[in-house]
């Protein structure tokens, strides 16, 4: 006896179900990243491959994604109405589509071009739905005129035989207004006649069941797995509330059976479990089991129906996406999207949906594990419940505000290296933690052991060191993120989050390189990384901590590190020389206490006046430093130097997008684009900002801060970027020399102190040694496009030191692009460039056996 149970008579809520499920998922089902589609138009249709989602568009066009960064690769046009339908080949070599302008197209997915246009011989209005039989090359489709048609592509036609051709009468939709989803395209066109390389196709009358329904066939499936049925089947379903199973028998259909249905509930969507068990999603938000068993699943329309893992998952044009178990219980619902849900599909790693809200979202289905399984979990690399390890454990760890500096953040920090460490030992790592100094945060260590190559077992085993930090800029000012800046969220190919950029998501792109070297038994170096947790706050303790452990770092043959930028957007680039910077304070006070300036001003010296004096000292209206002496040790510019400029003008000439400037201020994304009239100048611009020193004014602090009061004390923060071959001591003494006889011009009763806060020192690394023509060699092959070679302007502490200590050059391998906003609101990094910088590192590691 059919059980159904309707809306009127449920004991439960809409969107409830008879046996409900209360408890939350441990690990809930997350949006791991979301596409918009360029025509912001609805995405009616989906079908994934290993490395491509096509999409299809309310537009007519059908869009091509790469799975793994989630970029658009290009956009399928010829259909002159909406995309309805999309499948691919079980090979996956061809993608079939079908439109709203009454055709069917198949396109080759190796060369992403349109191979066969397929046209009824019949007014079938809109082509709804279709299935391709592996088994007899033969393409079936379900159309408004509520007619199932059949195209064979071992027809004559395919190989561009003219003979027996049907005949299309011409009236047939020549005018016709497109239907259904309301097609923007207007009038149909003969596009065909204007493309080359496309063979067009009628669908043989003998191809025909005309009146398959009594209503619009809106789905159809193909199976050759139904119990007690021998052979393929077809199952149709219809606006006429009926599902019916046809079988397939000497290029024909034969009706079987109609499995009877609600004439007011059309059956929108359809799917088969591997047991045989059949769901169907109706117009009004039900879902029904074997047509015995409803669910009120929606509160409208069931547009589209799945099976990922063991569980069912329903799409509805309320908006939701309800996740159901096998046992057809209900588990969670997705409300990410801000209109109906139009499609879904599934792939290896993700469950995929369409809206009319132009987005399309990757969903992660985490795995069934009972709950006990899950409390013990201990293994987040290999027992996550993410399909994609290195999404989940980078996740995880920009969840962890791993702000340097601030003792608020201390504990958290710690939390981020014990992870990192743990994340290191899971991949194959040894690894450990390294005290930092009292109050600082800890370094980590970690060492993957490579094997010896070739024959020669004996030969040394290069060693690389990996150098990077996991302690991130605050997020103080998150009102002016677009998403929580630490919950990693994917967005139209990028990845966003605090961290992200600088330096997590590099460190991991490495991690997670090295880890599948090892895997795949190539990894012939060992590499060591050490990732400490107060770069930002200037490698405070640094130096200290791993002096203490020098027996981790012997024998170091080259230093590696990724924590920069491209000058722009589309040009890879290698960093060869960084700034040193010397921060400092100047204070001014008098021994008074703060007072009134209607009462004492005038009449004694004021501290504020007296450092602005000072400070006007300092720079001229030229940009020149005017410290005595401060720019006698730059080292002078070298023909071979220069020369790295010229490939750079060149791309800016070229380019559209290239702002520059120092780390923060590139990754802002917002700075002029420069109109280059004069090379030379352009070529000074660059090295005023790279190779140059400075002395800037960061900020002046009082000791009280009211409009009629005088300050007892002024104090201003300035630092200074220091050049090849300035001596930091030299800089530091010249420096305060300068304020000491500045300050004496002013005969103030006031005293002036100055206080070196922090210095590192400056890096410039040799672009011709083997090592950086290594890494040119890897992001070549990578890119196809040589790196440009640039300097930095900002400056990362450790590395010159590591140079000294390690006796081994350095090499800085940029992986983001100028607008990744490091520092910034909205920080993010490109996925196809921390995937593009994990196979570079992964070409490196495979040529320094050759090298040493």
């Amino acid at each position: 006896m059919a059980y159904s149970i309707t809306k009127e008579d449920s004991p439960f809520p809409i969107g409830s179900i008879s046996k409900m499920n209360s408890m939350k998922p441990l690990y809930p089902t997350r949006c791991v990243h979301t596409i918009s589609q360029e025509d912001n138009n609805s995405v009616l249709s989906l079908a994934a491959s290993e490395n491509y989602l096509f999409s299809g568009s309310q537009s007519s066009k059908i869009h091509v994604w790469d799975m793994q960064t989630f970029t658009l690769v290009t956009m399928l046009e010829g259909h002159v109405g909406s995309v309805l339908g999309l499948a691919l080949s079980e090979d996956k070599y061809w993608l079939f589509s079908c439109s709203g302008d009454g055709t069917l197209r198949v396109w080759d997915t190796k060369t992403l071009k349109c191979v066969y246009s397929i046209l009824s011989a019949h007014d079938v209005g809109d082509v709804f739905s279709l299935v391709y039989s592996e088994k007899s090359k033969t393409l079936f489709f379900g159309s408004q005129n509520t007619s199932i048609q059949w195209f064979d592509l071992n027809d004559p036609q395919t190989l561009g035989s003219a003979k027996d051709i049907p005949i299309v009468p011409i009236s047939l939709r020549n005018s016709q207004k497109l239907k259904f989803f309301g097609d923007a395209c207007g009038v149909v066109q003969d596009s065909v006649a204007l493309e080359q390389d496309v063979v067009r196709c009628i669908v043989r009358e003998k191809n025909v069941y005309l009146n398959a329904h009594d209503g619009y066939v809106y789905c159809l499936l193909y199976s050759q797995e139904i119990p007690n049925i021998d052979g393929e089947v077809i199952i149709s379903g219809s606006g006429d509330g009926d599902i019916k199973i046809w079988s397939l028998v000497d290029s024909n259909i034969k009706h079987i059976q109609t499995l009877k249905g609600n004439s007011d509930k059309g059956v929108l969507s359809l799917t088969l479990s591997e047991d045989g068990y059949l769901f169907c999603g109706v117009q009004g938000g039900d879902v029904m089991y074997q047509l015995i068993r409803s669910v009120m699943a929606h509160s409208d329309d069931v547009l589209a129906v799945a099976l990922k893992g063991p569980g069912l998952v329903s799409a509805s044009a309320d908006g939701t996406i309800k996740v159901w178990s096998e046992g057809f219980e209900f588990r969670e619902s997705l409300d990410d999207h801000d209109g109906a849900v139009l499609s879904l599909t599934t792939s290896r790693n993700y469950l995929i949906t369409g809206s009319s809200d132009h987005s399309i979202k990757f969903w992660d289905l985490p795995s069934t594990v009972s709950n006990i399984e899950q409390f013990r979990r201990s293994n987040v690399v290999k027992e996550s419940p993410c399909n994609d390890a290195f999404i989940y454990v980078l996740e995880k760890w920009i969840g962890m505000r791993t702000v340097g500096g601030n003792p608020k953040y201390m504990e958290e920090c710690r939390r981020g290296a014990r992870f990192l460490k743990s994340v290191l030992q899971q991949l194959g790592a040894v690894s450990r933690m390294i005290p930092g100094v009292c109050g600082r945060n800890p370094l980590v260590y970690g060492k993957f052991i490579g094997k010896a190559s070739g024959a020669d077992a004996s030969k040394k085993i290069p060693t690389v060191l990996i150098y990077g930090h996991y302690d991130v800029i605050a997020a103080d000012e998150e009102q002016e993120w677009n998403s929580d800046p630490f919950i990693l969220t994917g967005r139209n190919g990028y990845l966003y989050g605090r961290g992200i950029s600088d330096n997590k998501g590099p460190i991991l792109s490495c991690i997670f390189g090295v880890n599948e070297l090892l895997k795949e038994g190539l990894l012939d170096v060992n590499v060591i990384f050490l990732i400490e947790g107060e770069e930002e706050s200037g490698s405070v303790g640094f130096h200290e901590a791993v002096n203490k452990h020098k027996d981790l770092f012997k024998d170091v043959d080259m230093i590696l590190l990724s924590n920069s930028y491209w000058l722009g957007e589309d040009v890879p680039c290698l960093t060869y020389g960084l700034r040193g910077v010397v921060h400092a304070s100047i204070t001014v006070c008098n021994a008074r206490s703060d007072m009134h300036s209607g009462v004492e001003g005038g009449a004694i010296s004021e501290p504020l006046i007296d450092l602005i004096h000072v400070l006007s000292k300092f720079v001229d209206k030229d940009k020149k430093v005017l410290i005595p002496g401060f720019y006698d040790n730059v080292c002078p510019l070298t023909e071979e130097e220069k020369r790295l400029y010229d490939p750079i003008v060149e791309w800016m000439k070229k380019t559209k997008d290239a702002p520059l400037g120092s780390k923060s201020q590139r990754s802002s994304g917002q700075s002029p684009v420069l109109i280059i009239l004069d090379t030379e100048k352009f070529t000074q611009d660059l090295m005023s900002r790279w190779r140059y020193p400075t002395f800037t004014v960061h900020k002046i602090d009082v000791s009280i801060n009211n409009p009629t009061i005088i300050p007892r004390s002024a104090t201003a923060t300035v630092s200074m970027r220091i050049v090849p071959d300035q001596s930091i001591s030299e800089i530091c003494q010249q420096f305060q020399d300068h304020i000491k006889n500045v300050f004496e011009e002013t005969n103030s009763e006031t005293t002036i102190s100055v206080e070196i806060k922090s210095a590192s020192e400056h890096w410039l690394g040799d672009p011709q040694n083997k090592y950086f023509k290594a890494v040119e060699k890897a992001i070549e092959e990578e890119w196809n496009v040589k790196p440009l070679y640039i300097r930095e302007g900002g400056s990362i502490p450790a590395v010159k030191w590591l140079e000294k200590f390690c006796d081994a050059p350095a090499v800085h391998l940029p992986m983001g692009q100028a607008s990744d906003q490091a520092h910034l609101h909205n920080e993010r990094i490109r996925l196809k460039n921390i995937h593009a910088g994990r196979r570079i590192v992964k070409r490196l590691l495979q040529m320094l056996p050759g090298l040493v």
